[in-house]
């Protein structure tokens, strides 16, 4: 249907659907007319060419120049100023409102012109029954015609227009919808990549955290044994090349973290694929390798298996790590405190508080820059520094579950949370565009009907005159008395064919004696001089 459509609104089907338009009127026209209706003929063809040049640029203007012109003609048929009702401008109307709908989502011009139109036939309508002196009856039962004529305006003007929008706004939202699966795509495609440098990144800040606290504790187990080996040059000299190797093995594998991580989000994952052991496991290894390193804890050592507890280990190694490359033979101090909902850490050394050295302590990008990341991700805090001008301080505070974690997924659920509401809202759109373009027709007509019904209705009932009150009329009964039993309207006299002549100087009225389709019988009074002269029943057959 939607390509249908874009063909037809092609600009030389178009050109060709106007041509074939403006013959319709003309063969309609002349049709069947032994003298052809050139004014009539050259004002529709006049408003078919307007509107079809201004279809474009301005498609509700265009709509309503030609439904100007069908509606002049439908006014000029219903006051008999020309023979025949012509079709073929109300199908220029159609088709123009189902371009307007397809290239313009404005509803108030369109309703305004809509209201002009039956306005103005309303007008036509008050005047005529002015002007030919119609009775109420009369004015009612013709005020029932010009409602089916403004139901049949509006029916033709907005049913395609509100069909057109349906169809614009549901290929919008197929298009959007395509241009939502394309960017899904390639917010996958960067999710991956992002993965992979995550991963990359994870995999250095393991290596960091985990290798490089080995070689710093075989650093200091060389250093011990350099110092003990004083009488034997030989292993003196071993235990000093020992020492030299580990400093350089640690170098080395710092500038293979930044390699790692070069292109990476700078995000770690708390969760190793090895369990973490305890704290108080990870100080006595470095006590045992050799460091001044003391433990003071209040309350149990962090579960190594939970998330917090897995931070805490990584912020004491690192800690500890630190001490060992910037400190060495300075006492470290490792104090845990247990709280209800966290747990505080903070491990501090003796060394020196040389400003010299604080930058490197202090590298961003990996060590104590990473770790930092790592906790406030986790929903905690990390502060390091020197300590009243000499030695060096980590402190961390980490909860015991984490509030969330920066990386990629939330920033992908956020995405496809959003392109899932925008392409349910413009799917919803063109649900409602579709209930409207066929509820409101309905409505309207059905509204109509009911309104056209029920008053030719009410006009039948307040013509009948009962039995029983006709019963009781008599000829030679004064017209007030009688006028006074009379219903509210009297019956069209042009609507009893046949009747009986009436009485020398007399005039008549005619009223149903009951309601029912057909031809019911009707009653003639007939009044002479202020009484009533006559009363009969008239029965009307086919």
């Amino acid at each position: 249907m939607r390509e249908r459509l874009r063909r037809w609104s092609r600009p030389a089907t178009e050109a060709a659907l106007w041509a074939l338009l403006g013959l319709f009127i003309v063969v309609e026209l002349f049709g069947a007319r032994d003298r052809p209706p050139l004014l009539e003929t050259y004002v529709l063809l006049l408003a078919l060419g307007i509107a079809a040049v201004l279809r474009r640029s301005l498609p509700l203007t265009a709509v309503g120049v030609m439904l100007a012109g069908a509606t002049l003609q439908i006014s000029a048929n219903a006051l008999q100023l020309v023979p025949n009702f012509a079709l073929s401008p109300w199908l220029a109307v159609m088709a123009l409102s189902l371009l307007a709908g397809l290239r313009s989502d404005r509803v108030r011009p369109m309703v305004a012109t809509v209201a002009v139109a039956c306005a103005f036939t309303f007008v036509l309508y008050l005047l005529s029954g002015i002007m030919f002196g119609s009775d109420v009856r009369a004015f009612l039962s013709d005020f029932v015609d010009w409602l089916g004529g403004a139901l049949a305006i509006a029916l033709t003007t907005f049913a395609p227009w509100l069909f057109g929008r349906y169809q614009r706004l549901y290929h919008n939202a197929t298009r959007g919808g395509w241009e939502i699966a394309e960017r899904m795509e390639r917010t996958r495609a960067a999710e991956a990549d992002r993965a992979r440098l995550r991963e990359r990144a994870r995999i250095a800040g393991r290596m960091h955290d985990s290798l490089g606290h080995d070689l710093a504790l075989i650093a200091i187990r060389a250093a011990a044994l350099e110092i003990t080996a004083q009488d034997d040059p030989e292993q003196r000299r071993a235990a000093g090349e020992l020492r030299t190797a580990a400093h350089e093995a640690n170098l080395r594998l710092r500038e293979v973290i930044g390699v790692l991580r070069e292109g990476g989000e700078g995000g770690e994952d708390a969760d190793d694929d090895e369990a973490p052991e305890p704290v108080a496991a990870l100080v006595q290894r470095a006590s045992d390798a050799g460091m001044p390193v003391r433990l003071l804890r209040e309350g149990p050592d962090p579960d190594p298996a939970a998330p917090g507890g897995a931070v805490v280990h990584r912020v004491v190694r690192e800690a500890l790590t630190n001490a060992a490359k910037y400190a060495p033979g300075a006492e470290v101090t490792v104090r845990v405190v247990r709280e209800a909902d966290r747990t505080r850490v903070s491990v501090g050394d003796t060394g020196s508080g040389a400003d010299a050295i604080l930058p490197a302590r202090r590298q961003e990008g990996s060590g104590l820059a990473g770790l930092r990341s790592l906790v406030g991700e986790f929903g905690g805090s990390l502060d390091a520094g020197p300590e009243d001008g000499a030695g060096f301080t980590v402190r961390a505070t980490v909860p015991d579950s984490g509030g969330g974690r920066a990386d990629g997924g939330a920033e992908e659920g956020t995405e496809a949370l959003e392109t899932r509401r925008a392409h349910g809202e413009a799917r919803d759109r063109a649900r409602r565009r579709l209930v409207t373009a066929v509820t409101v027709p309905v409505a309207l007509g059905l509204g109509t009907v009911l309104v056209g019904f029920g008053l030719l209705a009410w006009i039948s009932t307040s013509t009948v005159l009962p039995p029983e009150r006709y019963e009781r009329l008599s000829v030679g009964d004064d017209q007030e008395r009688v006028e006074r039993m009379l219903p509210r309207f009297a019956y069209p006299e042009q609507s009893v064919p046949n009747r009986p002549p009436e009485p020398p100087g007399a005039r008549c009225s005619f009223y149903l004696v009951r309601n029912e389709n057909g031809l019911p019988p009707v009653y003639r009074l007939c009044f002479a001089d202020g009484v009533l002269v006559d009363k009969d029943e008239i029965q009307r057959v086919e």
